[in-house]
């Protein structure tokens, strides 16, 4: 009797776990991106600058697709070569369409609204944060790897980071803005509730469709 070869079926990644890992490692990209930043002049915008304010993203995704399978290297390195840039020219789209639907709330975003629109802002944060939750209870459960432990500490490191975020904004309002330049303080806001879950939602999608 012949043996039929039982085919393997490869699933790639969902999409709120690509956004999660994604969305944890900008975040920790953006702490000593932030701190070189502070270094250099205000909005001079050389190429050190630039490079500070973009690479956190590049990283993150770099780091993101070269840590989610277990796919052999020719087979990731392809992958890193096709997706990140077509990540990236996706992430960019996301961020000008939804800035575009900002425009009808935007007056009520400067700071004389600030103390209605904090706790706004924070829920905001928590719920763009949540799928780090889940990816990280992903992790818990299933079988432990170094892959999982890594993977694990950076979904815990950027839960804490958002945790932290959250009680300054609501509890401590105005600490953010005294201890750092306002270039950063975009920088970092901007890193949390818009560019990281632009580039995550972005990254996740592409990874689910499975191109490479």
């Amino acid at each position: 009797m012949t043996e039929v070869p039982i085919a393997i079926v490869h699933e790639e990644p969902r999409v709120l776990d690509t956004y999660a890992l994604v969305y944890a490692f900008i975040l920790l990209f953006l702490v000593p991106g932030s701190i070189l930043i502070g270094r250099l002049p205000f909005r001079t915008y050389t190429f050190s600058y630039v490079s500070l304010v973009t690479m956190p993203f590049v990283l993150a995704l770099l780091l993101t697709f070269l840590t989610d399978s277990r796919d052999r290297a020719r087979t990731v390195a392809t992958r890193v070569a096709v997706l990140v840039p077509i990540v990236l020219l996706t992430g960019v789209s996301v961020l000008f369409t939804s800035s575009l639907l900002l425009l009808p709330i935007n007056r009520f975003l400067g700071p004389e609204y600030r103390a209605e629109t904090t706790p706004l802002a924070a829920l905001l944060l928590v719920g763009l944060a949540s799928p780090l939750a889940l990816a990280m209870v992903k992790r818990v459960r299933g079988r432990m790897s170094a892959r999982s432990v890594f993977q694990g500490l950076i979904l815990l490191l950027a839960m804490v980071l958002v945790g932290a975020v959250v009680y300054v904004s609501v509890w401590r309002v105005g600490l953010l803005g005294d201890i750092a330049r306002k270039d950063i303080v975009i920088y970092i806001i901007g890193g949390l509730v818009w560019y990281g879950p632009a580039f995550g939602i972005a990254a996740g999608v592409w990874r689910r469709i499975g191109l490479v």
